[in-house]
C-alpha cells in the first residue's frame, strides 16, 4: 500500500511543469521549516523565556532556604548539648511549664536517676500538647511513658508522663 501511494506521488510529480514543481517544492519547504519552528524552536524559546522570568525568583527562594537552614544547623547545634544533670533538666522543665501557664494544673514533677515523672489534671489538652512538644525539642528528653485520659470538661485531660534523659555519647 505504502509503495502504491509513493508511485502516485512520483507519477503526479513527473506530470507537473518545472514551474509548478518550484512551486511545490518551495510550498514543501516552507511548511516543513513550519512545521520545524512549532515543534522545536518555540517550545524550546518560550521555556527559555520563562526561566529568565522566574529563575531570580527561584534565586532569592534558595537563598533564603540556604539561611534558614544555616540558621536550623546552629539552633540544633545550640540545643544538642543535653543539660548535665537531672535536676538542671527538672528546672528546665519547671520553667516551661510555667512559661506555659500549665504550672497550677501540674500535680507532681518528680526526678529519680534518669527518669522524670510528671502529673497534670484538669489540663487544657492543646496547650499540654504545645508544651510538650516544645518541651521534648529544647531538653532533648525522650517520652517513655504517657497516659492521657479526658476528663468530664470538653478538652481537658488528667496526663502522666515518664521522661528520660538521653543518653550522652562519650
Amino acid at each position: 500500500m505504502a509503495s502504491g501511494l509513493l508511485e502516485r506521488v512520483v507519477r503526479a510529480w513527473a506530470a507537473l511543469q518545472p514551474r509548478e514543481r518550484r512551486l511545490v517544492g518551495a510550498g514543501t519547504f516552507l511548511s516543513l521549516i513550519g512545521i520545524l519552528y512549532l515543534v522545536a524552536f518555540e517550545p524550546a524559546w518560550l521555556g527559555r523565556q520563562r526561566l529568565q522570568t522566574e529563575l531570580p525568583g527561584l534565586r532569592t527562594q534558595l537563598a533564603q532556604i540556604e539561611s534558614l537552614a544555616a540558621e536550623a544547623r546552629q539552633l540544633a547545634g545550640q540545643s544538642a548539648q543535653p543539660a548535665e544533670s537531672t535536676q538542671q533538666i527538672k528546672a528546665l522543665l519547671e520553667q516551661s511549664i510555667e512559661a506555659a501557664g500549665l504550672k497550677s494544673q501540674m500535680t507532681q514533677l518528680s526526678a529519680s536517676g534518669e527518669l522524670i515523672d510528671l502529673r497534670f489534671k484538669g489540663v487544657p489538652f492543646q496547650s499540654f500538647l504545645t508544651w510538650f512538644d516544645a518541651a521534648l525539642r529544647e531538653t532533648r528528653l525522650r517520652a517513655v511513658d504517657v497516659a492521657i485520659e479526658r476528663e468530664a470538661t470538653p478538652g481537658m485531660a488528667a496526663v502522666r508522663l515518664t521522661l528520660e534523659s538521653a543518653r550522652r555519647e562519650p
